[in-house]
This record gives C-alpha cells, sequence and structure tokens, in this order.
C-alpha cells in the first residue's frame, strides 16, 4: 500500500499500477487471496450516493462492490432475497487491516514459525533429557562398558562430561530439563504474542532475541561456521526490525506513531485517498 499521495491527493488502488519489471508484492491481495474480499452492502436491499465509497448501484441487476481490503471492484447481482434494507452504517463496519500495519503484520508471523520450529526442537531435547532421566542408571552403566568405543567416537573429554553428569544424581538432569521447560513456555509465549501482533510479543521477542545474541557472539570467537553466521545475522536484523520498525522504547514516536500510522491506513479517509472517481473495469466474483 502506497504510503505517500501524489500532488493530486489520488493514490492507485493496489493491482491497477502500469506494468513494472520489477513488481511490489501487495499484501492487500495476498490477505483476500486467503481470506476472501471484504465486501460491504451484498445484502442490502437498497443504496445510495452515500454508499459510493463502498458499493454502487450498476443497473437494476448488478452492483459494484468495493473490497475495503484492496479496494478491487467486484460485480455482483442484486440480492433477491436481502436481509437488510441499507449497507451497514460505518460504525457498525469493521475495517480489514490494510497498508503499513498489513505488511508488518506478515513480517511478525514469519518471525513466529521461527520460533514454532524453535519449539519443536526444544520439545525434541527436552524429550531425550527426560528419557535420560528416566534410564540414568542403564545409561551410566552401558557408558562404562562401552567407555573405549564412545572414547573414539565422541572423544575422551565428552565421555567424561557425561558420566559426570550421570553419576552426579538426577538433580543437574531435573535443572536442565527445568531450563528447557522454560525455555519452551517462553518461546511458546513469543510465537503466539507475534502471531496476534500483541506489543508484549514484540518486547519479548526483542528481550529473548537480544540474549541469544549473547551465545552466538562468544560462539563467533572460537568459530565462525556459516550456520553461526547467518543466525546471528538473522537474529541481529529481527532485533533491529522490532526496535525500528515497531517504534519499541518509545523510539520514532513510540506507540503514538503507531496509532497515527494505523489510523492513516485503517481508516474511511484512507478509503477515500484510493478510491477512483469511475472504478475500473469490474471482476466478476
Amino acid at each position: 500500500m502506497p504510503s505517500q499521495e501524489p500532488a493530486d491527493g489520488f493514490v492507485r488502488p493496489p493491482g491497477t499500477d502500469p506494468a513494472r519489471r520489477h513488481r511490489q508484492l501487495t499484501f492487500e491481495l495476498v490477505g483476500c487471496a486467503w481470506n476472501g474480499h471484504a465486501l460491504v452492502g451484498t445484502d442490502a436491499a437498497t443504496v445510495s450516493e452515500e454508499d459510493a465509497l463502498v458499493v454502487r448501484e450498476l443497473d437494476g441487476e448488478r452492483r459494484l462492490h468495493r473490497c475495503l481490503r484492496c479496494d478491487a471492484w467486484m460485480m455482483l447481482p442484486t440480492p433477491a432475497d436481502p436481509a437488510r434494507e441499507r449497507p451497514a452504517p460505518r460504525d457498525e463496519i469493521h475495517l480489514p487491516t490494510r497498508g503499513r500495519p498489513l505488511k508488518s503484520r506478515y513480517v511478525l508471523r514469519m518471525i513466529a514459525l521461527t520460533r514454532v520450529f524453535n519449539v519443536l526442537v526444544l520439545l525434541l531435547v527436552l524429550g531425550g533429557a527426560i528419557a535420560v532421566l528416566v534410564n540414568q542408571a542403564t545409561l551410566r552403566d552401558d557408558l562404562v562398558a562401552n567407555a573405549s568405543a564412545f572414547q573414539e567416537i565422541l572423544g575422551g573429554q565428552v565421555v567424561g562430561q557425561l558420566q559426570g553428569v550421570l553419576s552426579g544424581g538426577a538433580g543437574p538432569l531435573w535443572l536442565i530439563a527445568a531450563g528447557l521447560l522454560a525455555l519452551v513456555v517462553l518461546e511458546a509465549a513469543e510465537g503466539i504474542g507475534l502471531w496476534r501482533t500483541t506489543r508484549w510479543g514484540e518486547y519479548l521477542s526483542f528481550v529473548l532475541t537480544t540474549l541469544l545474541l549473547v551465545p552466538e557472539a562468544l560462539e563467533l570467537t572460537s568459530s565462525s561456521s556459516p550456520g553461526t553466521i547467518i543466525g546471528m545475522a538473522v537474529n541481529i536484523a529481527v532485533v533491529l526490525y522490532l526496535l525500528l520498525s515497531k517504534r519499541l522504547f518509545g523510539l520514532r514516536g513510540g506507540v503514538a506513531a503507531i496509532a497515527a500510522e494505523r489510523e492513516h491506513d485503517i481508516s474511511w479517509a484512507a478509503l477515500r485517498r484510493h478510491l477512483p472517481e469511475t472504478p475500473a473495469t469490474p471482476v466478476r466474483a
């Protein structure tokens, strides 16, 4: 969705720009492809000039309905059995998310999907820790019986550490399991908060991702594997995005600027800015 208006005050609706070599991804069209168009007045008996922003009478049998999300005009038949006399008043219409807030929602949900992957990995590790707790004595005996073979595969230092953990009682293993469970809860809460685009989810994601950068930076001092470098670059990008785009800690205007951005892109004034004087060639639904 364009964020700036031309000199004449008119902004072209999504998908109506002249053909370009590199087209910009229109999240409104993606949202409508997934959820369907957001139309008003499809169940109204009559429409008038007051409703021209969202629905227009084409002839006695057809109407043009404007999608409140992507601004496309859809040609639908006049309802044979209308449920109401007039389209719903504006204070009863819930405007769908569009513009920059919609783009932000998609970005946050992509980050949330990575947290889902993290939760699955942590659950597997947690299951392994619980399995070790249940079979601690058996695993210790097997490790002692096959110590020489394990040393050739894992190395003497790793085998010694495993023997220390398995011989130290259940206390350390329970601490490891408790820490993994806490991480699972935090990662799940972060993913839910980001998916629902909540403010607390953004702050939680910022804190957890920033803390994750510390061990990654320490790992880079001893090993510069491509996976570590890529993971750190992604986490830095997430932190910067949350700070700058989501305006955390009052940066770039904070919550007030976010509210003004939503009002600019999700309002009846925004719909008027994107309304052509004459609808483009309508599309049959």
